[in-house]
């Protein structure tokens, strides 16, 4: 006999736990780049920037679920969308009381870190723009997750300003080596969503939800997949060349086969082939964790 709540469980869902171990995954990136700079860690303020993050993400998830549901004026779930139905269960002011007592944390957490000098100019500029593109994707006028763009948005996010709020936990200016580890990692992490997208294309464009598998049609989509992939080892190739280091470089082309598997299953797809999306998924979210992992690992060890 199953005793599970649905409503605790739907508030629990909303918590995105895969999604919160990628953001201190790739939040690592920043503290270890500073260890393999041989500075000094700060591990207070690297603490209390790992939960600004977390508060962020979760922030948007609770606001997102806020204007989702069914009971609000800007809903356009479609009645036969899971979320829909996991959402009517829910309390609609709870999910607002919750949003806005995670935005508080984030700010109460802000004041200890100001306190602790551990907010500098670049540091504030990349929680600033943390904290748009995290509102502005739940929030309606914008509500960027639902024009297509909250995939871009999320990735940019996750791979480029976490990390980047980590450096900046124990160095006051960012170094141009973050964004060499850290462009190709969002470009995996888009071809991933790209490939979230394709997975519901057909109930999206049927029921006029704007991915953005949608936004770019089908094929089109596919083919994007395989040029992300692609980009991201040329950069990485490319970054190699003009300063990036070997030590560094190498341990992060070791996921080359798994990028050649997920590309190849995607050629499948387009020339007719059955689409075996737990695979493909496996593959996709697999070469995002493996990179992120090998970027992190090999700047602590060094």
């Amino acid at each position: 006999m199953n005793n599970e709540d649905p409503t605790l469980k739907g508030y629990l869902q909303l918590l995105q736990p895969q999604l919160l171990i990628w953001i201190f995954l790739t939040y690592s990136i920043g503290p270890a780049l500073v260890h393999f700079q041989g500075g000094t860690l700060e591990w207070g303020n690297i603490i209390l920037g790992s939960l600004l993050a977390v508060f962020l993400v979760l922030m948007q998830s609770y606001l997102s679920a806020f204007f989702d549901h069914p009971e609000s004026p800007t809903c356009g779930l479609h009645r036969d969308d899971e979320r829909y139905m996991m959402l009517k269960r829910l309390d609609r002011q709870t999910l607002l009381v919750v949003a806005m007592t995670l935005l508080t944390a984030g700010a109460v957490d802000t004041v200890l870190l100001t306190v602790r000098h551990g907010l500098n100019l670049p540091a504030v500029l990349i929680l600033g723009i943390g904290f748009l593109i995290t509102f502005f994707s739940a929030s309606p006028p914008l509500r960027l997750e639902k024009s297509g763009y909250g995939e871009i948005a999320e990735a940019i996010l996750v791979c480029n300003l976490v990390p980047a709020l980590g450096f900046l936990m124990s160095e006051s200016n960012l170094h141009v080596l973050l964004v060499m580890l850290t462009l190709p990692l969002t470009l995996v992490y888009l071809a991933y969503k790209v490939v979230l997208s394709l997975e519901t294309f057909a109930f999206d464009s049927t029921h006029k939800v704007q991915s953005l598998a949608v936004r770019l049609d089908w094929k089109k989509a596919m083919q994007a997949h395989n040029y992300l992939i692609l980009t991201a080892f040329l950069f990485i190739g490319i970054f190699s060349l003009i300063g990036q280091p070997w030590s560094i470089t190498w341990p992060i082309l070791l996921t080359i086969p798994v990028g050649i598997y997920q590309i190849v299953q995607m050629v499948g797809i387009i020339s007719g082939a059955p689409t075996r999306w737990k695979v493909l998924k496996l593959t996709a979210s697999g070469l995002f964790v493996i990179m992120a992992y090998l970027i992190s690992f090999t700047l602590w060890i060094k």
